[in-house]
């Protein structure tokens, strides 16, 4: 259990002034890279089990009193924040995430990391993305850690995805590719993270790809195209470096399948495979079966984060 100064009071909006205090220098070329901003990317990176629960989703709300909620509740590390079923409305998802933050943790640790990652669920489609990138520039301007993509159905939708993702890379850069589309407009961003805009601009690339990077991609695997090319997207995504999550999907998986249960453990157990054979972390829905899954692949459980799930996974 966290343990909190006694006394401390301070606004939630003056939150991100304590990180930025304590915050690490623009990294130089050479240089270690500083730690991460993300507590998903610090756990991923430590090979532990992470658990997600939703808000702005069936049922659960978006309102600052759930947000602070959130932000006490140990038994789960990433947010996810639907804009997908409910109207594209950046500002309340703004108002939740500063409300998520912790003063007291962050004044305790200096450090963003102890703040749960919020990842963002886009409306646009795999296949209608490449005219709506501004949805990805929206959110993450607002400061979001992640974004989550609908029906990703071929690797070059997901490649289009992490390009909308990145801002563009100096010239000769090791990681130039997939070239960055990311207008700028980052103040808002830094603000959230507690950094400047230049040590955003630094650490806002993508994990795994950047030794800096923060951004996690999460590809949706949702319907009978994506999982025929599962292993062309996987395959592609360890290629190029990039560091992203691949969703089994089932609840429109399980439409696109109409309800097949046989069919869509098949797919699902596909979806599983391609992310262990290329190291990609895979989150499930639900939790059950726990151990088994993870020994498939699965490295993220959203929406059910029980004693029980935690035990099995080494979470206490």
């Amino acid at each position: 259990m966290r343990t909190r100064p006694a006394g401390v009071v301070l606004l939630f909006l003056l939150a991100p002034v304590a990180a930025w205090l304590t915050a690490p220098a623009g990294t130089a070329q050479g240089a270690e890279p500083a730690p991460r901003v993300s507590q998903l990317a610090r756990l991923l990176d430590a090979g532990t089990i992470v658990f997600g629960s939703f808000a702005n989703f069936g049922g659960i709300g978006n309102a600052p009193i759930d947000a602070m909620t959130h932000s006490v509740d140990e038994t789960f590390d990433v947010v996810m924040y639907d804009l997908e079923h409910n109207p594209f409305d950046v500002e309340d998802m703004r108002t939740y995430m500063q409300f998520l933050l912790d003063p007291g943790a962050l004044t305790e640790t200096g450090d963003l990391s102890v703040t749960k990652t919020v990842i963002a669920r886009v409306p646009a489609y795999g296949r209608e993305l490449e005219y709506n990138t501004w949805q990805v520039k929206s959110v993450l301007d607002a400061g979001v850690q992640g974004v989550v993509f609908p029906h990703i159905e071929t690797a070059e939708q997901a490649l289009t995805a992490v390009r909308a993702m990145r801002y563009p890379q100096a010239p000769g850069a090791p990681d130039v590719e997939p070239v960055g589309i990311r207008g700028s407009g980052a103040a808002v961003a830094a603000r959230y993270w507690g950094l400047s805009v230049p040590e955003y601009r630094e650490q806002s690339d993508i994990w795994r790809l950047d030794p800096n990077g923060n951004l996690i991609p999460w590809f949706i695997i949702e319907n009978r195209l994506a999982v025929e090319n599962v292993r062309d997207i996987a395959r592609t995504l360890a290629e190029h470096n990039i560091g992203a999550v691949l969703w089994a999907g089932t609840g429109d998986l399980g439409v696109a399948l109409h309800q097949d249960q046989e069919a869509l453990a098949v797919a699902v157990d596909e979806i599983l495979a391609a992310g262990k054979e290329f190291g990609l972390p895979v989150a499930m829905n639900g939790a059950a079966d726990v151990t088994r899954r993870i020994e498939q692949g699965a490295r993220i459980f959203m929406g059910a984060a029980t004693a029980e799930a935690r035990r099995e996974a080494g979470r206490q």
